[in-house]
């Protein structure tokens, strides 16, 4: 069975031609200026630390609603678009409009309040819904689709509304460690469901094709269309992810939870939200390649001399990568059931850190400013070779 990856976003669609209105519920949109489709996205099961956890304290799930409900909120964000008659291109154009419901969670007193791109991208008004009342429009401060994460500011709502939540880090849980998602899964406003870490280390799609969101964490915590941008919350309260895929297991557009769901790192959406607040958009250190990871058996097929580091696929033409000689591979091979691009670079350090997997590389890359000098230790043909590179800039 193939698998697919769908956005946790609600999205009902008011069509304006002949008086008629549809309703589709469940349906995994991700938004742009045009329209709301349904987009299937592949997951990459990259191999998962095993740290895997043996304690219990901590808040229960009541505990951590009463704590934390307050500070999550109802997200509407309305697309406009005019559309034509296909049967008669002489009408006059309609006005269609889309409605997609999200989650979001408020991150500090000014009002500025943290969801998914896919949630807001494209929309012409944005609303925000508070639990203890009221419904405020809102400004999309500046949004990340690299990341999928966009910041919100709500500058009219009274601060007795806003209850900012706790932000923690990935590093904080491990492989078996209970968490909450708080959200809006198919406008049941503020569910909570609860659930583990199932793994860690995952690589999702982004917004942006080509791209990754690195470090994901993997929860069986049933996420629903509406849960996206909501909360992933930890034993001790504290945030740990965004609410932003789930894998269905089938094509069909209406499937929901089956246990198999991804949440953005909120380190990563922490450094995205800075930056947005500060300059209304984030800039991301790039290196310009696509590859993938070394296992033991790409190792072997491929007789590499090592199992580890990350095998170049392709070098972006005028990236950091190129510019400093990379070279990509030249051939394909199917292995696994998968088909790769090999014969190319082997990067298996960067500054002389050791790179195992695939997110390593990433990981190490995003922290480091635009314009570092790093080295890159590669394996080229069977030799090992250093190569000096300039990290450059990109926009989300």
């Amino acid at each position: 069975m193939t698998a697919y990856v769908r956005q946790g976003v609600l999205v009902v669609a008011a069509a304006a031609v002949g008086g008629a209105s549809a309703v589709a519920l469940g349906r995994a949109g991700v938004a742009d200026s045009s329209s709301r489709t349904t987009t299937v996205r592949s997951v990459i099961a990259s191999q998962a630390p095993v740290n895997v956890s043996s304690t219990s304290t901590g808040l229960n799930a009541a505990q951590i609603y009463r704590r934390d409900a307050p500070g999550v909120v109802v997200v509407n964000a309305t697309t406009v678009r005019k559309v034509s008659d296909p049967l008669d291109p002489f009408a006059p154009s309609q006005t269609e409009r889309s409605l997609a419901l999200g989650s979001g969670f408020v991150i500090d007193r000014r009002g500025h309040i943290l969801t998914n791109a896919h949630v807001v991208a494209g929309a012409h008004t944005v609303t925000v819904g508070f639990r203890a009342g009221g419904t405020y429009k809102a400004d999309v401060v500046g949004d990340d689709l690299i990341d999928d994460v966009a910041v919100l500011d709500v500058p009219r709502a009274p601060r007795s509304l806003l209850d900012p939540l706790a932000l923690g880090s990935v590093r904080s849980v491990q492989v078996g460690d209970p968490v909450v998602a708080i959200g809006n899964p198919l406008g049941e406003y503020r569910s909570i469901t609860e659930g583990i870490v199932s793994a860690k280390a995952r690589q999702i799609n982004s917004l942006k094709p080509g791209y990754k969101i690195y470090n994901a964490i993997q929860t069986d915590a049933a996420i629903n269309h509406g849960n996206s941008g909501g909360p992933l919350i930890d034993r001790n309260g504290q945030v740990v992810g965004i609410t932003n895929q789930i894998l269905t297991g089938t094509n069909n557009p209406t499937s929901g939870n089956i246990g198999i769901g991804f949440a953005v790192p909120i380190d990563t959406a922490r450094s995205v939200a800075r930056q947005i607040i500060r300059s209304g958009r984030a800039v991301h250190t790039y290196l310009g390649i696509a590859g993938t990871q070394v296992t033991a058996t790409l190792s072997r097929v491929l007789n590499l001399p090592v199992s580890n580091g990350v095998l170049v696929g392709t070098v972006r033409p005028g990236s950091p990568a190129a510019r400093a000689g990379l070279h990509g591979g030249s051939a394909t091979a199917t292995i696994d059931g998968r088909t790769l691009t090999v014969g190319g670079d082997v990067i298996v350090s960067i500054d002389h850190h050791r790179i195992v997997h695939f997110s390593d590389l990433a990981e190490a890359v995003a922290g480091l400013k635009p314009g570092t000098h790093v080295t890159l230790g590669i394996i080229r043909k069977g030799r090992r070779m250093s190569i000096p590179v300039t990290l450059g800039a990109q926009s989300g």
